[in-house]
């Protein structure tokens, strides 16, 4: 194992931030490796690496294929035991990278994620993300002073800005699905190594700066929706979904309503995800879904996208209702695997006391 940290850059016209990026990594007190994908920029990207620092290997993709495409093809070039994963559009501080990677020595199945800030550095962006068992996601401590969220613990959800994994692992677990072209496709993979036995570590002394706004657009809206509806059929099968109608149709009522104060261009954005979502093609991921159902949040939080009093108290009623799903959910579930473990015992003992020819 040579302990070295590969860090794939997915670049997308990214020529205003890419120099302080690379100049932050480069100062970094661990071993490293810069691997840049460039999707198709048509700005100078590519002429400043190539220009400026000729020791960062540049991989130029005559397409944008999206995001995770983008981090799939950095790792297939990667010479390091440790996979890092970072936005263009940010700076790393000074202990970034090796206390990110520090965790994933031991060789277990973990994935380390930092605490991103915004870039004036005053408040977080995110410390990890709170995956939803909808298939909602949002971005953790969003808006809270840099200073708060120190402590060390094990979460839901890694952010696609920046998260560390051995390469074996990235390799095993399939790295991002492709399919999910834009936005959350952190999501599927967090939901992917949830039910695969990992554990999403948020390293709080591990910081990057991000420049990062919290807004939708239609378009990020539609990506939002259809990989919501993807993650659910993905990794939740029909007895679950149908356990879980009441939040789901809870969770159509919210999004619907955010869609039609938006206006007309978010309804046929909304339904076009809806329609995709629904009727393309899939592989089912199969795993442990007792470790994914005990990893996903309950609900959700009541302070991002909307400042509105009676949307709060809405959302307050919503997660009522999601909190008692999920727990029933959890009871029926936990029910049917004692039964299969009592009937296997049944079957184990019959086998063990019956008389032999």
């Amino acid at each position: 194992m040579n302990g070295l940290a590969s860090i794939i850059i997915v670049l997308y016209n990214s020529s205003h931030y890419i120099e302080a990026c690379i100049d932050s990594i480069m100062a970094q007190n661990y071993p490293h490796e810069i691997i840049a994908i460039d999707n198709n920029s048509t700005d100078d990207s590519c002429r400043i690496l190539r220009e400026k620092y000729p020791n960062v290997r540049l991989i130029e993709s005559r397409e944008n294929a999206g995001y995770g495409a983008g981090n799939n093809e950095g790792v297939k070039h990667a010479k390091g035991e440790y996979i890092v994963v970072l936005n263009p559009d940010t700076v790393v501080e000074g202990r970034w990278l090796q206390e990110l990677v520090k965790p994933l020595k031991s060789g277990d199945k973990v994935i380390t994620t930092p605490k991103i800030l915004t870039y004036n550095g005053e408040v977080i962006n995110t410390c990890g993300a709170i995956n939803h068992f909808s298939g909602l996601s949002f971005t953790r401590g969003l808006g809270y002073p840099s200073g708060t969220q120190s402590c060390r613990e094990h979460i839901s959800g890694f952010s696609g800005c920046s998260f560390a994994i051995r390469r074996e692992h990235y390799i095993s677990l399939g790295g991002f699905d492709k399919s999910f072209f834009m936005y959350n496709e952190d999501a599927d993979f967090s939901w992917r190594a949830n039910l695969n036995g990992f554990k999403i570590l948020y390293i709080p002394s591990s910081v990057v700066r991000h420049d990062y706004i919290l807004k939708m657009t239609p378009k990020k809206f539609y990506h939002l929706e259809k990989g919501r509806y993807t993650i659910l059929r993905k990794y939740l099968s029909t007895n679950c979904l149908l356990m879980l109608v009441p939040s789901l149709l809870i969770t159509e009522l919210l999004t619907f309503g955010f869609a039609s104060r938006q206006g007309i261009e978010y309804l046929y954005n909304k339904i076009l995800a809806m329609l995709h979502g629904l009727t393309g093609e899939i592989t089912p991921v199969k795993g442990n879904s007792h470790l994914l159902i005990g990893s996903l949040y309950d609900k959700i939080p009541d302070d991002q996208l909307t400042r509105y009093r009676l949307d709060v108290l809405f959302i307050g009623l919503c997660n009522i209702i999601y909190i008692w799903n999920y727990a029933l959910l959890k009871a029926m579930r936990m029910s049917y695997q004692k039964r299969i473990e009592s009937r296997v015992l049944q079957i184990s003992d019959r086998l063990l006391h019956s008389p032999v020819d």
